[in-house]
């Protein structure tokens, strides 16, 4: 069998998302696996230049095959489908192979991935062309984000999204929100399967960083991506607020840091691969999510949820309501300063059978729940 992703990350990054995880999951059965991480443009030579190194390389290579991995590929796109003046037409997404230099579709054909068994679409900014003009007799749309919130993203981008759920025969919604949006457009193939947790990775003892020996508990981690929608001004009033707490960073900073550069319990380590980032996790005392209130941060149910719960940690999560986090081992800290540093301290404060009942939510949410549900799936088309 063989499956083509088309995705807005690469298979190296540090940040896994789910899509990483299902693609593994195919791999491990015996599929070829394609994997097309989001088209670059000359805004990234402006913008994220991190995620642009990793691209760069595998353009000029015209792919990679990675050893018991997957054919990787990132096409070169002269103008893309971005919020901004000229770029906002759903065209520039629809034709977007078109725009590509060299041609996409000839690549993937070189590797035989203008045809598969499955399309697994996670990027409708990039590449909703594959459901209209590619050989997939299946298609998933995963629908990971409310992309029509998402900074950078037209607001046309909701009309793509729904023709693409019209036309796939199953869509996969993270967040319910999405769920609600899309499943008129998807009868009875809309699914609600949210993110997950790779226990495996959290059940061996994970050695303490060497970062960590320099520092003293508690300590208050972030790991991903520190973009547009993280907070630097609350961290910077939480570190000020509470000089006993350390807080590390785990990530590539795409904004402005200096507000927490210079400040003696802030951390800012850069990103970790993701084999690194279960031992910051394990010795570490609270989870966190300190995100500007954004419509497409608003009760966001992001995989770290899921992974600061596996080490045992709650999440002191400054964009989700009291009524939303009142199932997860979540702590609202919505209403600023003064509301994340309580939720801090509620979470520093957390015993031993708290930390238990976190870890018990993960084990309930694991990615082997989805994939379950993925496999049946398949099976229903005659994939397994």
């Amino acid at each position: 069998m063989k499956v083509l992703f088309a995705e807005y990350l690469t298979w190296g990054t540090p940040y896994r998302v789910g899509s990483h995880y299902y693609a593994q999951h195919l791999l491990d059965r015996g599929w070829e696996v394609g994997w097309l991480g989001g088209e670059f443009h000359l805004w990234n030579l402006i913008g994220n230049r991190a995620e642009l190194a990793r691209k760069l390389p595998l353009w000029r290579a015209g792919g990679v095959q990675h050893p018991h991995g997957p054919w990787e590929y990132v096409p070169f796109k002269s103008i893309p489908y971005r919020n901004a003046p000229g770029l906002r037409s759903p065209w520039l997404a629809w034709h977007g192979n078109r725009l590509t230099l060299p041609s996409i579709r000839r690549q993937l054909a070189l590797q035989g991935y203008d045809h598969a068994d499955l399309l697994w679409l996670s990027n409708p900014q990039a590449y909703p062309w594959l459901v209209e003009t590619g050989d997939y007799p299946r298609v998933v749309y995963r629908a990971a984000d409310n992309h029509v919130l998402t900074a950078g993203i037209p607001d046309s981008i909701d009309a793509v999204e729904r023709h693409i759920a019209s036309r796939a025969d199953a869509v996969l919604a993270v967040h319910p929100d999405t769920y609600e949006r899309l499943s008129p457009y998807a009868p009875e193939r809309t699914l609600l399967l949210p993110n997950g947790v790779d226990l495996l990775r959290f059940r061996a003892a994970a050695p303490c960083p060497s970062e960590y020996g320099q520092i003293t508990d508690p300590i208050a981690v972030y790991v991903g991506s520190v973009n547009y929608r993280f907070d630097v001004p609350l961290l910077q009033q939480a570190a000020l607020r509470r000089p006993g707490v350390q807080f590390v960073v785990i990530g590539d900073a795409g904004i402005d840091v200096s507000g927490l550069q210079g400040l003696p319990n802030v951390h800012l380590l850069g990103p970790r691969p993701p084999k690194q980032v279960v031992g910051y996790l394990t010795h570490a005392t609270a989870g966190l999510i300190p995100f500007r209130w954004l419509p497409a941060t608003r009760n966001l149910r992001s995989i770290k949820i899921y992974e600061y719960a596996a080490a045992g940690l709650p999440t002191v999560h400054a964009t989700m309501d009291p009524e939303t986090a009142a199932d997860m081992p979540v702590i609202s800290a919505t209403g600023g300063t003064d509301a994340f540093v309580a939720a801090l301290d509620r979470a520093l404060g957390w015993d031993a059978e708290q930390r238990d009942q976190a870890r018990a939510f993960a084990a309930s949410n694991s990615w082997e729940d989805r994939y379950a549900r993925v496999d049946a799936l398949l099976s229903q088309w005659g994939l397994a």
